[in-house]
């Protein structure tokens, strides 16, 4: 059983690799991220696999991913392509290359890795498994619960991406 200080899982039961969605329910298709993790959390997955749902709490995402051995990201990636499209990033694709066009939640992660890179505690390798979304409620500031069309149906491709990075011999 996990230790559990404060809400905050204790270092010493974290497992080697995360699987992180994170998002916002409130926005469309930004919420992609939660919505993969909520069907991954009854999946049975190798032993040093945990999935967390990390929603919008960017204050704790550094605590989540320091000296891990691998972390999945799983979020909405703007890139300007077409809606649903799915991408896998590495950790210096994710920083260095994709300038300009960002969602909240890929900003506020990128800052939350950084961080860790500063406190030298950053995760051994990074992958951000993103799909484009059509709508995030940056385009009008209305909420709109639910998925479109385009990005629910490649959620059983987001999944296996996911997997394919998770599982370790």
């Amino acid at each position: 059983m996990p230790h559990i200080w404060k809400g905050i899982l204790l270092m010493e039961d974290r497992k080697k690799i995360l699987i992180l969605g994170i998002g916002n329910l409130l926005f469309g298709d930004e919420g992609i991220g939660i919505h993969v993790v909520e069907r991954m959390q009854n999946m049975t997955l190798p032993p040093d696999v945990e999935v967390i749902d990390g929603g919008m709490a960017s204050n704790i995402f550094p605590y989540l991913i320091e000296k891990r051995e691998k972390v999945v990201l799983v979020d909405a990636i703007k890139t300007g392509g077409h809606p649903g499209t799915v991408y896998r990033l590495s950790e210096n694709e994710f920083l260095e290359t994709r300038q300009g066009l960002r969602t909240t939640q890929e900003s506020e992660f990128e800052d939350a890795l950084r961080a860790t890179i500063v406190m030298k505690t950053n995760p051994k390798e990074v992958v951000v498994i993103g799909i484009e979304p059509e709508y995030t409620g940056e385009e009008d500031h209305v909420c709109r619960i639910g998925l479109s069309p385009a990005v629910e149906s490649r959620i059983p491709e987001i999944i296996e991406a996911v997997l394919k990075e998770a599982w370790v011999e």
